[in-house]
């Protein structure tokens, strides 16, 4: 069975929250108990295990619907999961384990464990949100500081535009549009995060998405991130056209090159990639248009990627992009096994 790389970074994630929080329970056991026996080593494991085992299904299971919810609702709604889990535990080790009847010691052993547990609750999933907000890399190079001083990178980046934009938001109404947008944004990021892609910004009906070259690339899951997207979006095809009468059809261009990197601004900060490989890599989705290509590859990209036999890859020749002095060999890229609409 093949798994993705989102699913396995997020099994990493799950297990390693799985590990910290037996840690943590056998750990407050003991304090709780005012001595360290293997009894509340172990029994303080096992709440542990199975609170953050049921709290990781959650996402899974239905909290991931959340994500359509205001801010404030999901927050209050996945706390309210994560809170209930983690009391409804608690209360049974404490009705088949301690066998406690007394409901003042219920009120004295319970109620100040539930408080303790709302609040680690919020805060958790106030960070899971953030972290989904600024996108999972974004979030921890912000906490570890890793572009506080600027430096420079290789990089890979992606433009994705939608075709005929701005017919369809004239046809729909621009508020018709933004929701248009927002499916299509929702739909399509999985295939990016599957392809470990980070991304960058959204501008307009256009996506951004970037790789780092010292990332392993000769498994072209760069070039493979588009095509899941336009395999996407075909699966919903229909669901567009009930609800707006078009769908979204994408071109893109990919190229690579030096950028630097470092945090930028101050109230509303963000990490941001300066240089010409960015510039350039929009001058390429830009051509698409005009050579009527679906995908458009820089030289300097390809000589960096194993392909396999699966894609079919044409030269359009050495092509002066907008704003450029010297030419530049393009290629453009198609998948023989996909079948997508023209």
């Amino acid at each position: 069975m093949n798994i993705s790389s989102k699913n396995l970074s997020e099994i990493r994630l799950v297990i390693i929250f799985v590990l910290i929080s037996i840690v943590l329970g056998s750990a407050l056991s003991s304090l709780t108990n005012g001595h360290v026996s293997l009894k509340s080593i172990v029994t303080g494991g096992l709440m542990g295990f199975f609170i953050s085992s049921i709290c990781a299904v959650g996402p899974y299971a239905f909290l991931y619907r959340l994500r359509y919810l205001p801010f404030t609702t999901h927050l209050l709604l996945s706390t309210a999961y994560y809170t209930f889990v983690a009391s409804a535990v608690m209360a049974v080790k404490f009705l088949l384990f301690d066998h406690v009847h007394d409901i003042t010691k219920w009120t004295h052993d319970l109620f100040p464990a539930t408080l303790l547990t709302l609040a680690l609750s919020f805060t958790g999933a106030f960070v899971l949100m953030l972290r989904r907000m600024l996108g999972p890399n974004v979030l921890l190079n912000f906490f570890t500081g890793r572009y506080h001083t600027p430096v420079e990178e290789e990089r890979i980046f992606m433009f994705v535009d939608i075709v005929s934009s701005t017919t369809i938001a004239e046809k729909i109404g621009h508020l018709n549009f933004h929701v248009f947008l927002n499916d299509y944004f929702y739909d399509i990021t999985d295939a990016i995060l599957s392809a470990e892609g980070e991304i960058y910004k959204y501008v307009g009906d256009e996506i951004i998405v970037s790789w780092r070259v010292s990332d392993n690339i000769s498994n072209t899951r760069c070039i493979q991130s588009f095509f899941e997207i336009m395999k996407s979006i075909e699966k919903k095809k229909q669901t567009y056209m009930n609800k707006f009468g078009f769908f979204p059809y994408c071109r893109a261009g990919l190229h690579c090159g030096p950028v630097i990197v470092g945090e930028m601004g101050d109230f509303k900060q963000e990490i941001a990639f300066l240089g010409d490989t960015v510039n350039t890599t929009a001058r390429i989705q830009q051509a698409c248009k005009e050579y009527g290509a679906d995908l458009l590859v820089s030289s300097e990209l390809l000589n960096k990627l194993q392909l396999p036999r699966d894609y079919k890859v044409t030269s359009l020749g050495e092509i002066r992009l907008k704003g450029k002095d010297k030419p530049m060999e393009l290629f453009g890229i198609i998948k023989s096994q996909a079948a997508f609409p023209q």
